[in-house]
């Protein structure tokens, strides 16, 4: 079976990380296409090993098939007393490459990301706020919608709770448990719309903080 290569495996941040942190302090659209060249290599570089990756980890994950094939076809008592060490050691092999896989993925995606909303032109400059401007009026509009479905949901709980407190029969005890489940059902009818509207937040804020960073470049 073939031993994954080191070089394969192995990734140096360097790069990343002062490009990553050169990003925080670009301010001309001269530097701003300088940095993204520089980033996109850098991507480029990271896609080439997470390719290599893959298919060594493909390799791999036959060989662990095979291991467990070859243990399985032993008879009764030879497989119990069979080691499983070789496995497991291969197992927590393949568990660490898929997760540097995920990490090498992530920071390609960030200097993918930032290279998409740095403007290299005063004509890309323009067009990027014109239309982060446009997002953010979209995500709060949806915002007000889900803010109006909200409102209703609130205002049909309190008519229930009139329509309890205006029984003609009435009693206490059991107008309590009534509300009690009219708190519960709103609650619980409210929930999802309060997640939306949280990430719609988090998401305009984003949207601001891009607005800000693309306006501050200059020529």
């Amino acid at each position: 079976m073939a031993i994954l290569e080191k070089k394969s495996t192995s990734y140096s941040a360097d790069n990343y990380n002062s490009l990553m942190a050169e990003f925080k302090d670009l301010s001309t659209l001269t530097e701003a296409s300088e940095w993204d060249q520089r980033a996109q290599t850098e991507v480029d570089q990271i896609n080439n090993v997470v390719r290599e990756l893959k298919e060594k980890l493909a390799e791999r994950t036959k060989d662990l098939e095979y291991m467990q094939n070859e243990r399985n076809g032993k008879p009764f008592f030879s497989r119990i007393f069979a080691s499983t060490k070789p496995e497991q050691e291969l197992s927590q092999e393949i568990d660490q490459v898929q997760k540097h896989i995920s990490n090498l993925m992530d920071m390609g995606d960030q200097l993918s990301d930032a290279i998409d909303f740095t403007p290299n032109s005063p004509e890309e400059k323009k067009a990027l706020l014109a239309e982060l401007r446009i997002h953010k009026k979209e995500l709060e509009a949806d915002k007000r919608e889900v803010s109006l479905n909200m409102s209703a949901i609130r205002a049909d709980a309190r008519q229930k709770n009139a329509n309890i407190d205006g029984r003609t029969s009435y009693d206490s005890k059991s107008a309590a448990r009534d509300r009690r489940q009219i708190h519960y059902e709103k609650e619980a009818a409210l929930q999802p719309h309060e997640g939306a509207k949280a990430a719609i937040e988090r998401q305009i804020i984003q949207v601001e903080k891009d607005i800000l960073r693309v306006e501050k470049f200059i020529e």
